[in-house]
């Protein structure tokens, strides 16, 4: 079965991502795509032999010309675009943050649900060889029981304050608590299981400009530190900053340490040429030693420059986009979907509302509606 697949959006992301990702896959038909500017997508669609290309999303989101589409858009548009895909029976692929708010986001994950769509939210760095292995450890029981997670998201890319809608409060929902804070969440969860305490304190550092229209609207945070309680007991910290001065070729830089009651992990994935896991057994003495990421992992993908296993990940290795075809091809469900894509959109919602309040902790338990 080859899946004709639409794209919504021809952001940079669409053409360095999806677009990429679909291609290499044997089993899939770029069908179309949809973009708000008719000389950009039809660009783009030139580029990546495109037959099909629209600027109106209500005549794209066509059953009879696709199977499934990419949601590849602006946060503020995800859900109703979404939702009108679900209802004409296409499975979805949407950008993370899912929605703006949680309420929406539960609502796009209760209507897949109820329809049976196969749905995939695509927090990339969970695919990334560090992630993989840390997660491997962990289920492995080298850390044995976890204490705490400290995450540490360094990227530069607000530094200059410029105006863009990601700190547009009513287009993205949030700032970087969205933008960078969806994937440690969601990687926190994956790695130490549900969280049920949030806590927040967030920052705006750098000042940004009216809209280009002249017209005002609220800014989002461009820096936050979540403390999070997770249902073993473990606790974890977990910084996102758009503010930070890295220097590296992408300008940011990931950082894990992870201890437990028989072991502890470090991770360091610098975007340049250092993707490292160095580890201890408790009762070693010295420093934590480099341990060697599995080849099974690495899947046959590059291993630097950091920029060249990202792509492989997705290109080669298919991973992610790939899994999503693949199970759209069996009518199966793939994780993350939507419902932990609404998860995460909860989170973030009583993050803000914790940094609101000075960073009080909040229940965070799910609670069944």
């Amino acid at each position: 079965m080859t899946v004709r697949v639409g794209v919504l959006g021809t952001s940079w992301w669409s053409d360095s991502m999806y677009l990429p990702a679909l291609a290499a896959h044997p089993d899939v038909e770029i069908a179309g795509l949809c973009g708000r500017t008719r000389s950009k997508a039809e660009a783009l669609a030139g580029q990546w032999s495109v037959p099909w290309t629209s600027t109106d999303s209500d005549q794209f989101l066509d059953p009879q010309r696709l199977d499934a589409v990419v949601v590849a858009t602006p946060n503020d548009s995800h859900e109703p675009l979404t939702l009108t895909a679900l209802d004409r029976g296409l499975d979805v692929l949407c950008e993370k943050p899912i929605a703006t708010s949680a309420e929406a986001a539960r609502g796009m994950a209760e209507r897949a649900e109820t329809l049976g769509a196969t749905t995939l939210v695509p927090f990339t760095y969970r695919y990334m060889p560090t992630n993989q292995f840390v997660k491997r450890l962990v289920d492995d029981g080298f850390v044995g029981r976890p204490y705490h997670l400290n995450l540490r998201y360094f990227a530069g890319y607000a530094r200059h304050g410029e105006y863009s809608w990601r700190f547009d409060t009513e287009l993205a929902g949030s700032g970087v608590l969205g933008d960078l804070g969806s994937h440690w969440l969601h990687l926190a969860r994956w790695l130490l299981g549900e969280v049920t305490e949030i806590g927040c304190t967030s920052a705006r550092f750098v000042e940004r400009p009216q809209r280009p229209d002249g017209s005002d609207y609220e800014r989002s945070e461009d820096s936050a530190v979540m403390t999070v309680r997770f249902d073993s007991g473990a606790y974890g910290t977990l910084t996102v900053s758009a503010v930070c001065a890295e220097g590296t070729d992408f300008d940011q830089t990931h950082h894990l340490d992870l201890h437990g009651s028989d072991g502890t992990v470090y991770s360091l994935n610098d975007w340049s040429t250092v993707q490292e896991v160095r580890g201890l057994r408790a009762g070693e003495r010295g420093p934590t030693k480099v341990m060697p990421i599995p080849d099974d992992i690495w899947g046959g993908t590059r291993r630097a420059p950091v920029h060249d296993t990202y792509r492989d990940v997705f290109r080669v290795k298919r991973s992610m986009v790939g899994d999503w075809i693949d199970a759209v091809r069996r009518n199966t469900t793939v994780q993350p979907d939507l419902a932990e894509g609404a998860r995460v959109q909860t989170l973030i919602e009583l993050a803000a509302r914790s940094a609101a309040a000075d960073g009080r902790l909040l229940d965070a338990r799910p609670t069944t509606q």
